[in-house]
């Protein structure tokens, strides 16, 4: 036999053996079976390559969502350090924010009768946490409209991070219940609300609730014109029409030092009508209404009832420019005192404060301070600038309806490199919040820019540890003596969702050494507030207005 007519023979047989009843199919013929082993062969090398590409979506889905922290992997998230209970609001209870447990009257054993005072635990909760100005348009992002890291939705990465947080002993959020992308709007004009975009913060507070972090919501914005305090005023019925177009980009705002004198000095004016024109202080009570009897869509809670919001900010960094417009610190101030009273009307449940950076006025008009504790205040300013911008960090702070104070730190926005000037600025709200405030006081922002940017190669991180290292030994040693500082909150971790995004300087990323000095001051914090539980039968609710 040939070569050949063994190999045909061989290849005959091989044939054959499928027609031996062992293999044989009721009905199946020698033709059927040949084709459905065709096809059974396309079919398991399609599998195949569906899996490989599978495998490859997966790992690469990995790789992006460990952007966002390692809690990201498929691990079950850690259990909230800081459970949101229901109507258990942070308060503030001789100098500290704590949360109160209701005990049973009586010690236990005892009969409880009409005479027993009530028992009260107070849990103090030194603030740990981040801004995220973008987290509640995140929410709404999708990859079917964006290009996103590894495929995540908005809504994946914004679970994510709030359950990395939780793991890194955080415990508290800022964002803004506003526009901050006109892309994706909230209010579309006064009383007319995007829903989804509603919605978004809805299901921020829910992803913060399900992992124990509590929010601060900031009403409105002083400098981007979307959700911000010049839109408002553009809305407004009772302010003058406008004489000239606003100079802007694409996202409405302009940048001051491009304008000439005449167009500056028009759009400060303006800018602070919001304080005094009445149409735009009612758009702003809208907004405040809209918000606070806002039932949340996934938890059904209003968010006047919501333990998860620790606090809301009247408005972000507020500026009315006394340089230009005459009496504009006192007009400020009239409606802080204003707001907050409407705030707390509304909302007897939440704490209440300001929002802005601290600046230093001068010396107390009004005697409310011990003689001598303010004179020379103004040195601690970064610039004679800043006692010019409306704010007094001692008058907007004192009213009753506001209950804690903040200050921010920009070395880079405000040209102060120096370790001297940053911990002098820290050092001296701490001690005019303990003498003359008598509230507690956070540094509710604080940031240091990187050069080249946070995407840069082979950066030099140094300087930006050092400030975040001398924040965070500040706050410990005023924590840990008692002292009114009680927490900060670093700028920022942006959501680094969108492929193509501008990149922030001052972000964070979570394989940064940076973010290991947030993770053992986070511990640190956590340790501190769970040790510090203590007795506060005399404690009240905060009064009705």
């Amino acid at each position: 036999m040939s070569e050949s007519e063994a190999s045909e023979r061989e290849k005959v047989i091989m044939e054959d053996d499928w027609d031996h009843p062992r293999f044989r199919r009721r009905g199946s013929s020698l033709c059927t079976r040949r084709r459905l082993c065709s096809l059974a062969w396309i079919t398991g090398a399609a599998a195949l390559v569906v899996a490989a590409c599978l495998y490859l979506q997966v790992f690469r889905g990995f790789d992006e969502r460990s952007r966002l922290g390692p809690s990201s992997k498929p691990t079950p998230p850690t259990p909230p350090r800081w459970p949101v209970r229901e109507n258990q609001f942070v308060s503030v209870y001789e100098g500290d924010f704590v949360l109160v447990e209701d005990l049973a009257a009586g010690a236990e054993g005892e009969a409880a009768n009409a005479t027993t005072a009530p028992r009260k635990d107070c849990q103090s909760l030194y603030l740990t946490g981040w801004n995220a100005w973008d987290i509640t348009r995140a929410a709404r992002i999708s990859p079917r409209n964006h290009k996103t890291r590894g495929g995540l939705t908005g809504e994946e990465a914004v679970r994510l991070q709030f359950q990395e947080a939780n793991a890194l002993g955080l415990n508290v959020v800022r964002a803004w219940a506003h526009t901050v992308d006109p892309a994706y709007r909230v209010m579309v004009s006064p009383g007319l609300y995007d829903e989804a975009g509603l919605e978004a913060i809805d299901y921020v507070l829910h992803q913060a609730r399900e992992s124990g972090v509590r929010v601060i919501l900031s009403f409105v914005d002083n400098w981007k014109y979307h959700g911000g305090v010049d839109e408002m005023v553009d809305f407004s019925e009772t302010a003058p029409e406008r004489t000239s177009e606003r100079p802007t980009d694409e996202s409405g705002d302009f940048d001051q030092v491009s304008l000439n004198e005449t167009v500056k000095e028009y759009e400060v004016r303006r800018h602070a009508l919001f304080f005094t024109d009445e149409g735009s202080r009612e758009v702003y009570k809208s907004h405040v209404r809209e918000l606070l009897n806002r039932r949340n869509a996934y938890s059904g809670v209003l968010y006047r009832d919501d333990p998860t919001v620790f606090a809301w900010n009247l408005i972000n960094e507020p500026r009315c420019e006394s340089w230009l417009v005459e009496g504009c610190e006192a007009s400020l101030q009239e409606w802080i005192e204003e707001m907050s009273l409407y705030v707390k009307k509304l909302d007897p449940n939440h704490l209440v404060t300001v929002g802005g950076e601290g600046f230093f006025a001068g010396p107390s008009k009004d005697g409310s301070a011990p003689e001598g504790a303010l004179d020379g205040i103004e040195a601690a300013n970064p610039a004679g600038w800043a006692a010019q911008t409306g704010q007094d960090f001692v008058a907007n702070h004192l009213p009753e309806t506001i209950d804690f104070a903040t200050i921010h730190l920009w070395p880079d926005n405000w040209n102060q490199s120096s370790r001297g000037f940053q911990e002098n600025w820290i050092n001296k709200h701490v001690e005019v919040a303990r003498e003359v405030l008598k509230k507690p006081v956070i540094v509710q922002e604080f940031g240091k820019k990187l050069p080249g940017g946070s995407a840069a190669q082979g950066r030099d991180l140094s300087e930006r540890d050092q400030v975040y290292e001398m924040v965070n030994g500040i706050v410990e040693s005023n924590v840990a003596d008692g002292g009114a500082l009680k927490g900060s909150l670093f700028w920022n971790w942006e959501l680094d969702l969108m492929v193509g995004a501008a990149d922030d300087p001052y972000t964070l990323q979570t394989t940064d050494s940076t973010f290991g000095l947030v993770e053992s001051h986070g511990l640190r914090m956590h340790n501190l507030s769970a040790s510090s539980i203590y007795s506060c039968d005399d404690f009240e609710r905060h009064p009705q207005y």
